[in-house]
């Protein structure tokens, strides 16, 4: 996610591109608990509990996504713009950061992040940000033009042009032009409409050779200006583009700058990447040591409070060591040993769920861009979304937990079941729908009909295996009651186990206040 927030905030993503990926990471993100689950495997009653405890993470992810993602996707292909869950965060980012422009930005300019790092990043690399938004927008089009004025210096057109639609034909004289061209006059067959935000660049990337642009006034004619509207018309705006930019230089100084703009791209991609990487793992390992010992008893202590002030435990939890993996990924043992109940394991996720936006949040502060904030708004309203959904009705928190309750019990009676579902839910559900986007590309035909057959596919599926009793074929009624038996009489050991040296305690108490208990 903090990836994504500083693509958006440089403007290399879209805010409606990064929300469908905040919402893949945030499922990718419980595959770690859930290989941690796996971990367990020794005893079957512990490998239940831990793998229904990491799954109820996913199970509440991918049922949020289910609802939120097309609602998402057919409000934005209506609207045109975005879905509910972009308009409603950007109603709270302009409101935090003005409309998005340059001028309403109150922060541009002013996040301590990049005060701090920008004198090591300049020495590493320096980008020339005016080329780059140059190429981003794209080189202005070349237009014919229907009539030059040879007395102003133009080479004549090499052909007789016909009279401009709208023209009388006692206008059209000036038309006849001669049949060669001059060497040493100005090429005046075509020009560029120059939008004011790429004018705007032009300027910034070289002042001297904006100056020596040349203006269409009184080179052509009036009627080939007026297509250009509200742009700037210049007759050699394409050759200032293919020089300064095409040509120009991205890179414009760092200890890069020596291999080149791709040589030097490369370099510093791959040197920020491993520089990314490596602090958030150490930012994660040394939080984790300062502070996850302090957790577990407070995570302990939310097994016996209430739901939601365990939701609050699991969301201080994440903050202070920035990653809800590390939060879940203790969680799951606690769940397999029968510490914590799955009852309490969920909202304790969710609430690492909600802590871990923070990390998005932080990573727009980088930024300080109207799209950064946006974006990790985006993550953090997500996930609250789905709390919302998914958590206050006991009838909806029933289908995640039920969700992994199943699960569990399908990895108690097959040990090669938590390694099946990794590998679907994280590898082939995805490489199937990027294929199928691919094939979107390619052929929008193509790709509604592979849609159609894979949804009826998992239509039949379904049926079959609900209506037609495709899972009793797989683990049998009488196995599930057993299951769950002994789930159950687990549960109870345990819960003895803990009561008794209570009541220990409570039989000397009253040995010794009894006549002659001191004895």
């Amino acid at each position: 996610t903090s990836i994504v927030v500083g693509l958006v905030g440089a403007h290399q993503m879209s805010v409606k591109t990064g929300i469908p990926i905040i919402m893949g990471a945030n499922i990718g993100t419980s595959v770690t608990n859930t290989l941690v689950s796996m971990g367990q495997s020794g005893d079957r009653i512990t490998l239940q509990r831990s793998f229904a405890g990491a799954t109820v993470h996913d199970m509440f992810n991918i049922l949020t996504v289910l609802c939120l993602l097309p609602l998402e996707i057919i409000a934005g292909a209506i609207q045109g713009g975005g879905g509910p869950l972009y308009w409603m965060t950007k109603v709270i980012a302009d409101a935090a950061m003005g409309k998005g422009s340059k001028k309403d930005d109150p922060l541009k300019g002013k996040s301590p992040t990049k005060i701090i790092t920008s004198p090591l990043a300049k020495a590493v690399i320096s980008n020339n940000k005016h080329v780059i938004k140059a190429l981003a927008l794209g080189a202005p089009a070349a237009m014919p033009a229907t009539w030059v004025n040879a007395t102003a210096g133009c080479a004549p057109l090499g052909r007789r042009l016909m009279a401009p639609s709208g023209m009388p034909e006692s206008s059209a004289a000036p038309l006849a032009l001669l049949s060669r061209r001059l060497s040493d006059g100005t090429d005046c067959s075509q020009y560029f409409c120059v939008g004011k935000e790429l004018k705007g660049t032009f300027k910034k990337i070289s002042k001297s050779g904006y100056k020596k642009l040349t203006s269409c006034g009184g080179y052509i004619a009036e009627v080939d200006i007026e297509v250009c509207g509200e742009d700037r018309c210049f007759l050699d705006a394409g050759a200032y583009y293919t020089r300064y930019v095409e040509q120009g230089r991205i890179i414009k100084g760092g200890f890069v700058e020596g291999a080149g703009d791709m040589g030097g791209g490369a370099i510093a991609l791959v040197l920020s990447l491993i520089l990314l990487c490596g602090g958030l793992v150490g930012l994660c390992k040394v939080l984790s040591f300062l502070f996850m010992g302090g957790a577990k008893r407070a995570i302990v202590a939310a097994t016996r409070t209430n739901d939601y002030v365990a939701m609050l435990v699991g969301c201080l939890m994440t903050i202070l060591v920035q990653s809800s993996s590390v939060v879940t990924s203790v969680l799951t043992p606690l769940c397999g040993i029968g510490l914590l109940p799955l009852a309490k394991m969920f909202p304790l996720s969710l609430g690492a769920n909600v802590g871990t936006t923070a990390t998005a949040l932080i990573a727009a502060l980088s930024a300080f861009t109207h799209d950064a904030v946006h974006i990790a708004l985006c993550h953090l309203v997500f996930n609250l979304e789905g709390i919302l959904i998914w958590f206050p009705a006991p009838v909806m928190r029933r289908v995640p937990l039920g969700a992994a309750k199943l699960l569990g019990l399908y990895a108690a009676h097959f040990r090669l079941v938590p390694v099946i579902y990794v590998v679907v839910v994280f590898v082939i559900v995805p490489g199937v729908l990027l294929g199928v986007s691919a094939l979107f590309e390619a052929s929008v035909a193509g790709g509604v009909v592979v849609s159609l057959l894979l949804l009826g596919g998992v239509a039949a599926f379904e049926f079959w295996w609900l209506r037609l009793g495709g899972c009793y074929r797989l683990l049998s009624e009488e196995a599930r009651a057993e299951g769950r038996r002994a789930l159950q009489e687990a549960d109870r050991e345990l819960a003895g186990d803990a009561e008794a040296p209570k009541d220990r305690g409570e039989a000397r108490e009253l040995d010794a206040s009894a006549p002659g208990g001191s004895e």
